[in-house]
């Protein structure tokens, strides 16, 4: 299922840029996809959901690129649908640990633009003089095939390393996470605090940390 989920993964990354489709690469629409391909809806509907809440407004626009909702979401419900979770704490655990995989896919994406760079400027000489008339055509085609190859790989690698570290908790600690009785609609509270990221002040994002650490150290201060 961890194999599936790259080559999906690497094929809804292109609706960002390259197939324009209104919000296909939204969490939502990735969870019901997931919930359709494995039949386990109601655990892809909640991360689907988690995941839409903290990052609702974060929609790619212009020149600015968001986290990559797609590299998250799609390696929570793999990963959770690989180790078999069911029990809120425990996915709570990959959820968290999905999460900078979201800032990793804006770096490549980033790193991807300024090889791009290369095209464009193929793409203005042919317009001043116009020598052929695919070309056009095949630059756009070279560059989704290598958007395409190179979001499978680098999902490829940060995948395998999420998957051998939780399989190495996972047999150290088979009860890791679960004595925290936690539900989904306390990680569904929690995500949607998600919404004063959107007011990008810094005195919010001050707030939402301290609350996170508290909030963190209040639970672990319970469990011992």
């Amino acid at each position: 299922m961890v194999c599936t989920s790259r080559f999906f993964f690497a094929f809804f990354s292109l609706f960002r840029v390259s197939l324009n489709v209104g919000l296909l690469e939204r969490p939502l629409v990735i969870g019901l996809f997931w919930g359709c391909l494995t039949g386990n809806y109601v655990n892809s509907f909640n991360i689907a959901i988690f995941f839409e809440l903290f990052w609702l407004d974060l929609i790619p626009v212009g020149t600015f690129i968001p986290p990559h909702l797609t590299a998250a979401t799609f390696s929570a419900l793999s990963l959770s649908t690989f180790f078999g979770l069911t029990h809120p704490a425990k996915i709570m655990g990959v959820l968290f640990a999905s999460m900078p995989l979201a800032l990793l896919g804006t770096r490549v994406e980033a790193w991807f633009r300024e090889q791009e760079r290369g095209s464009y400027n193929s793409l203005l000489h042919w317009a001043r003089k116009p020598n052929t008339k695919d070309l056009p055509a095949r630059l756009i085609l070279r560059s989704v095939l290598r958007s395409l190859l190179l979001s499978w790989g680098a999902f490829f690698c940060a995948i395998l390393v999420l998957k051998f570290t939780f399989k190495t908790v996972f047999t150290l600690y088979p009860a890791f996470l679960t004595s925290i009785d936690i539900t989904w609609p306390h990680l569904w509270i929690a995500a949607s605090m998600g919404g004063l990221m959107a007011l990008r002040l810094k005195r919010a994002y001050a707030v939402l940390t301290t609350g996170v650490i508290l909030i963190t150290l209040f639970v672990l201060y319970g469990r011992f």
